[in-house]
């Protein structure tokens, strides 16, 4: 009985980790021409070519190398070491005379 309930209660856990709201992290490209991989290789198909101006998503670290990535609803793999935080948005204003 002790073990049953030991799983339930791991169970119940591990569902609650599952169920977790997960945020992702807006980030961007560090370089011009940044490749998007099919999988995580530079030797596999190249998805995109990013600009540094380009609105990434970060889905998760997939290794200490790359990251899971999205760019424009497109699914794909970057080097992290080629991934910076977005730049905010500068707002224009106009001075008056």
């Amino acid at each position: 009985m002790k073990k049953l309930l030991f799983v339930l209660a791991l169970s119940l856990q591990t569902a609650f980790v599952f169920a977790a709201d997960k945020t992702e992290l807006l980030a961007s490209a560090r370089y011009n021409n940044t490749k998007m991989y099919r999988q995580p290789g530079t030797s596999t198909e190249v998805l995109k070519a990013l600009t540094s101006t380009d609105a990434v998503v970060v889905v998760r670290r997939f290794n200490n190398q790359w990251s899971v990535v999205t760019s424009n609803g497109q699914v794909g793999y970057m080097l992290t070491s080629e991934l910076s935080q977005a730049k905010p948005q500068s707002v224009k204003t106009f001075a008056r005379k």
